[in-house]
């Protein structure tokens, strides 16, 4: 495994003195097989945590390739505080996060199919991002906004009936 070192340059002030060390940089390989070490658990509770597959950590761990973007600053943020571990696996107990269940090849979501992948995805963001909000979304949601794309936007008084409609069939 590469190990990889930097030269630091310090000049101390009022003495313009320059001292140069030579400062060893840890690896994320290494820091990740550290972080498992502190908190006593497998690669698999790790890439749980990570939200990642198992197959992931051991490339990261193997240095086959490094992680980016949020999985950077998680693996960070996981290294420096205790807390951080805590909170993730409170937030993995909980199960606090919402699947919806959707077919990216088949234009479905939750079983209701789309016409086109641009109506696909429209219906996909707009259910998302509501449900960051706390939005639980139904089949019969999806299928309003399905129904939107081919019969064109229902007045209030449209919805309110169909959202009637569906509680009485449902209550029966």
């Amino acid at each position: 495994m590469l190990r990889y070192e930097a030269i630091i340059t310090t000049i101390v002030p009022f003495k313009g003195i320059i001292v140069s060390e030579v400062m060893k940089m840890k690896t994320t390989a290494t820091i990740l097989k550290e972080i498992r070490q502190h908190y006593q658990i497998s690669q698999a509770k790790l890439a749980k945590l990570l939200n990642t597959s198992v197959r992931t950590v051991q490339h990261w761990e193997q240095a086959d390739y490094q992680p980016s973007g949020t999985a950077v600053r998680l693996i960070q943020i996981l290294a420096k505080d205790d807390e951080v571990y805590t909170a993730l696996t409170n937030l993995e107990e909980e199960n606090t996060i919402m699947y919806l269940e959707h077919d990216d090849q088949k234009f479905t979501i939750m079983g209701v199919q789309f016409r086109n992948q641009e109506e696909y995805r429209a219906t996909m963001n707009s259910v998302i991002s509501n449900m960051y909000e706390g939005f639980e979304p139904t089949k019969f949601d999806i299928e309003m906004a399905q129904r939107s794309y081919v019969e064109g936007s229902p007045t209030a008084e449209e919805m309110l009936a169909q959202i009637r409609a569906a509680k009485s069939t449902t209550s029966k």
